[in-house]
């Protein structure tokens, strides 16, 4: 039977749930601040998908986010955050781009709370939905029965039980979303008892990671080699200190893309402007593309040649062309 004639024989409402592959609507992408981590990403994070991003304290997962959100308010998108850990800071939000006016938040403290208030946002037609972070939720288990009283936490122990609400969850939220919202999961680093090896794995158990499209690992170490210098002003003088780390990420699982690709961006703590220097992050792809050429200790842009790194960043931060450059990134 031809393809018409087998649609035909279906029941209006199961032709209203079919679509034919050629007319789905294209994938969109939200724009993290880091162009590498666009590209390995294929274009960005997904709408309509569940994101996890993880890794240990202080590798920026949260200020990366904040300034994703800066990024797509300026298309017009509606976000909204998550905090379940009440870390968050709306002076520092505003410091990294985000319209603090137009963001919607949110508090949470179990597992329920997030899943109460992300289906209804879903539903409410949210753009991007963060929860910040999964590794602060309590489940069921620490509460009394149809009750907000907690228990004795004697009484707490039950081994899977954050796993088993977080399958719950995600499933929920996975049912609710429609292809409609990017869901960005944010979780710390727990240690893997039941490995052979010491390794390091995101909270929230398998199903968090089953039902995530898009997986990306951030690190930063706090070694010194992974330190940014930089000069401050400090009233009437100029301090040379650490601004900012190295942050190395690791796109672990993408569904959107081919996975398993790395690199690293600076973020800046300290100073103007702050989060991840995209600045930087541009330069140091051009020179990885042969959009600007490198010999010795020479970079050449155009007509343009600047000894030494800094002195090309400081020229195309000064002069606006990260566009420029951009547009030249295959």
């Amino acid at each position: 039977m031809e393809l018409e004639e087998i649609l035909a024989t279906l029941s209006p409402a199961l032709r209203k749930k079919l679509a034919i592959a050629n007319e789905l609507p294209e994938i969109e992408y939200a724009q993290t601040p880091s162009p590498s981590l666009n590209k390995a990403l294929g274009g960005g994070l997904a709408y309509g998908r569940q994101v996890l991003i993880w890794g240990n304290k202080s590798s920026g997962k949260s200020s990366m986010l904040l300034q994703l959100i800066a990024n797509e308010q300026k298309k017009g998108k509606v976000c909204a955050w998550i905090d379940a850990e009440a870390t968050f800071d709306p002076k520092w939000a505003e410091r990294l781009g985000v319209d603090t006016t137009k963001l919607i938040v949110s508090k949470a403290q179990t597992v329920n709370d997030m899943v109460d208030v992300g289906v209804q946002l879903m539903k409410a037609g949210v753009d991007i939905i963060v929860v910040d972070s999964i590794s602060t939720l309590l489940p069921a288990i620490y509460f009394e029965k149809d009750s907000d009283e907690l228990k004795q936490l004697e009484n707490t122990k039950q081994i899977g039980a954050e796993a088993r609400d977080m399958t719950n969850a995600v499933k929920m939220l996975n049912y609710a979303n429609q292809g409609h919202t990017l869901l960005v999961l944010i979780s710390q680093t727990r240690n893997n008892i039941g490995a052979m090896y010491a390794s390091l794995v995101p909270t929230g158990g398998k199903a968090v990671q089953f039902y995530s499209s898009t997986i990306v690992k951030l690190f930063s170490s706090e070694s010194e080699n992974q330190a940014i210098k930089g000069k401050l002003h400090i009233n009437d003088r100029i301090v040379e200190t650490i601004v900012g780390r190295k942050v190395n990420w690791d796109v672990t699982f993408n569904k959107t893309a081919a996975g398993f690709r790395s690199g690293e961006y600076n973020f800046i703590f300290a100073g103007e402007p702050v989060g991840v220097d995209t600045v930087t992050d541009v330069v140091d792809l051009s020179i990885a593309e042969g959009v600007i050429t490198k010999g010795g200790a020479w970079f050449t842009y155009g007509e343009n040649r600047f000894q030494g790194k800094d002195k090309l960043v400081e020229f195309v931060r000064t002069n606006g062309i990260v566009g420029e450059l951009e547009a030249q990134i295959a």
